[in-house]
């Protein structure tokens, strides 16, 4: 299992939710087999009673023949009996190994079925004619149409003798009765297809239904054990993170976290532990300076108080922007646990909600990651050719439903194409931080995004109507671990404005804030464009 530990949690999430549509697909595509099937199977009825109707039809055709005399009776017969010879052709058209698809089309349209019907019969009649049920069913066919032949050539000798002269009665009356005899035989050959096929179809319909019975049994036991294994794995890292950054908190800095994988958790452990040694150190180092400068002593206590204020800020938040997703996440794993086992259809819908607090611990992560990678100058941007307008276009369409959550109407305004070199999943980075800022602080009110061109620069304007921001902190929002509110009643660590600017300068370009409290903030981003 090492290799499913280095996995990061996205991608564990991912291969979870794929193997489950994977699996619902082919469960789908099993249902959509089924139906069809049993759609050809109706289909194959629909056309023997179309054969056994135009059969009875033309019987009863040269019956009054018989009694009229009238020639378009006889035609009748042979007009009636058009569909049988359709099907024959067909049947014969089927059992050749490259058979013709237009010419099966022209015979089953001569028999009377609909053009929609005849793909479905086609493919029942090439993947089962080998099955007992529909092989019955086909020879039963082919019986009846080595009797429609005799009871043309008896209908062409009944012809003949209803208009000889002298009329032969005692042969009329043998050929009458021979035309009985073929129909009952015909009827009988009918009541047996129709029988086969039937218990054909009931014969199909329980593997199928065995099949979907099997495939969400293989689908809800799959999903629920890559959930449990995923659950635990996240659930011990950041428990031992957490329990880390308490004991670091209250000045303990003794012990290390293991580093168990080499996901996001694996990873985060590890610069916990970097962080905490260099704090042990920065600590020490404090204290030598304070004993052997005494002259010093009231400046480096204030430095010391300062540091600890900051860190214990920042792991307060931390530990609590943690803390908050790993209890929700705790909670709907254990109902889905439950649910599970009840059978019950909140397991999609819980699923969802376990999925998107363990996308959250993931942002929060890679915040803490991008902020060491931009303080050890390893922020690496891979360039691209990119449209600024499209890449604008669809955050929005991925966070337009957060928005609406939030009660936000999100405008756009994209007149023309903003194409530069960019890494496109830093720059996607930048305009998801502002456009989730924004729904955050906007209050649930209009959100307007546009990108305007003015020669080789382009321009994002974000723009929300909102709480606000004090003029003395618009400059210090770009800092880390700043924002703009205080307390914890709107989420977050203080990070995404210090990444974004980061980002945007590392593309040459820059970021400016205008904001008044209590009516909204606007952010300019200015990027360079290709010449």
């Amino acid at each position: 299992m090492k290799p499913w530990r280095d996995l990061s949690v996205a991608s564990k999430l991912y291969v979870v939710v794929g193997t489950m549509a994977v699996l619902i697909a082919c469960e789908l595509m099993t249902l959509r087999f089924a139906m069809n099937t049993l759609s050809a199977v109706r289909a194959f009825v629909g056309g023997e009673a179309l054969w056994s109707k135009a059969q009875k039809d033309a019987v009863q055709s040269l019956l009054r023949y018989n009694i009229t005399g009238d020639e378009r009776d006889y035609e009748d017969f042979t007009a009636h009996l058009l569909i049988p010879d359709g099907d024959h052709l067909a049947r014969l058209e089927l059992s050749k190994p490259d058979f013709s698809r237009e010419l099966v089309h022209r015979y089953f349209g001569q028999g009377g079925i609909h053009d929609a019907d005849i793909d479905p019969i086609i493919a029942l009649f090439r993947r089962f004619h080998s099955i007992p049920h529909l092989a019955r069913a086909i020879e039963i066919w082919r019986q009846a149409d080595e009797v429609i032949p005799v009871l043309k050539t008896t209908a062409e000798e009944f012809h003949y003798v209803v208009h000889s002269m002298p009329s032969d009665k005692k042969r009329h009356a043998a050929l009458i009765e021979r035309v009985q005899r073929l129909n009952n035989r015909l009827t009988s050959l009918e009541s047996d297809f129709s029988a086969t096929l039937g218990e054909g179809s009931r014969w199909l319909e329980r593997l199928l239904m065995l099949v979907l019975f099997c495939a969400v049994l293989l689908i809800e036991g799959f999903s629920l054990t890559l959930t449990v294994l995923t659950s635990r794995q996240i659930s011990r890292g950041l428990d031992e993170i957490n329990e880390k950054a308490v004991r670091v908190a209250s000045g303990d800095f003794r012990g290390s976290i293991p580093i168990r994988s080499r996901d996001e958790i694996g990873r985060l452990a590890r610069e916990v532990n970097q962080m905490s040694e260099a704090l042990r150190k920065s600590h020490s180092e404090l204290e030598a300076r304070v004993q052997e400068r005494t002259a010093e002593n009231a400046r480096l206590l204030e430095e010391a108080r300062a540091a600890l204020q900051a860190r214990d800020e920042f792991f307060s938040i931390a530990s609590h922007e943690l803390r908050t997703p790993l209890t929700s996440l705790f909670l709907q794993l254990q109902l889905l646990d439950r649910e599970l086992s009840s059978g019950s259809e909140r397991v999609g819908k819980m699923l969802g909600i376990s999925l998107q607090q363990a996308r959250r611990l993931t942002g929060l992560i890679e915040e803490l990651l991008d902020v060491t990678r931009i303080r050890l100058g390893k922020l690496e941007l891979h360039y691209e050719t990119c449209d600024l307008s499209q890449l604008v276009q669809e955050t929005v369409t991925l966070l337009g439903p957060e928005a609406e959550r939030a009660g936000s109407r999100v405008s756009l305004s994209t007149p023309e194409p903003a194409v530069g070199r960019f890494d496109r999943n830093r720059i996607n980075q930048v305009i998801t931080n502002l456009l989730i800022n924004a729904i955050k602080y906007g209050e649930g009110k209009p959100i307007e995004l546009r990108v305007e061109v003015a020669g080789a620069r382009g321009t994002l304007i974000v723009a929300d109507l909102g709480m606000g921001i004090a003029p003395e902190q618009q400059q210090r929002i770009f800092e880390r671990f700043e924002r703009a509110v205080s307390g914890t009643n709107i989420s977050g660590l203080g990070l995404g404005l210090y990444i974004t600017r980061q980002i945007i300068e590392a593309h040459g370009g820059s970021i400016h804030v205008s904001s008044e409290p209590g009516r909204g903030s606007t952010f300019r981003v200015e990027l360079p464009l290709q010449k």
